[in-house]
């Protein structure tokens, strides 16, 4: 399997992911995407699976070459769960899934092998559409009303106050600095309606917001009000790809 790729360039106007089975393709695409201004290679794998947790933070505008045909979960399969997150080029050597890429909003469809002038018509395509769409996105709310304990009490939490978010069997309790709600949702269904990048379940009982830790040690996370959040064996993973790109960190070997 080829190994992920991180690129250390400065800072581009377009991170660009590549998900291929081939190492051939993914090198080509690497090339291309070198040499053209504007454009940063952010990730690169040959393992679909492994897509899903980085496309889905928080960063600049996002390009993701994705191929169709791919073992264990098909390109147009992954494509319906990180179409929100990115911009989707399809590259294949078939044509025939041409109709089906589009229903999941492909922004292009390149079929191998591909010219550097076909890249870049793609990569234009592109451009235009995220830019029209970022000039024309409507003000995100950043805040939500639960019931009180009151007749008729709505009470209103932003959703950078929150901390963390506790399982109770059928309701939820979600914690702020300096306060506590009760709400009648399920984990799961509060979890979905925040659908927010920076939320993340790290427990079966326990949905974190990742700008709200203070620390991280010994399989815990400690937040501002400094609770001490165990992290499930199977969360792991992808907290910490998470945390990842938020660590600042010196290659002492350089030194």
């Amino acid at each position: 399997m080829l190994n992920l790729q991180y690129s250390s360039d400065s800072m581009s106007d377009y991170n660009c992911y590549i998900v291929d089975d081939e190492a051939d393709s993914i090198e080509i695409l690497q090339d291309y995407i070198n040499q053209t201004p504007n454009l940063r290679l952010s990730y690169s794998t040959t393992n679909p699976r492994d897509i899903f947790s980085v496309i889905t933070a928080k960063g600049d505008p996002k390009i993701t070459f994705l191929d169709i045909e791919m073992p264990g979960i098909t390109g147009l399969e992954l494509a319906g769960l990180i179409n929100s997150h990115t911009a989707i080029i399809f590259i294949t050597s078939h044509t025939e899934h041409a109709v089906e890429a589009f229903e999941k909003d492909a922004y292009d469809y390149l079929v191998k092998p591909v010219s550097y002038s076909r890249f870049l018509k793609a990569i234009i395509k592109v451009q235009d559409r995220i830019q029209s769409k970022l000039q024309n996105k409507p003000e995100e709310d950043n805040s939500f009303f639960i019931r009180g304990s009151k007749q008729g009490e709505l009470i209103k939490i932003h959703f950078d106050e929150i901390l963390y978010i506790e399982s109770l069997q059928n309701y939820v309790k979600v914690f702020t600095e300096k306060n506590s709600y009760i709400t009648y949702l399920t984990l799961k269904e509060f979890e979905f309606k925040l659908n927010r990048t920076n939320f993340i379940r790290v427990h079966k009982s326990y949905v974190v917001n990742i700008d709200r830790i203070q620390r991280h040690f010994d399989n815990h996370l400690y937040m501002k009000n400094d609770f001490a959040i165990p992290i499930g064996s199977t969360y792991r993973s992808e907290l910490m790809i998470r945390l990842k790109n938020r660590i600042f960190t010196t290659d002492r070997r350089k030194e």
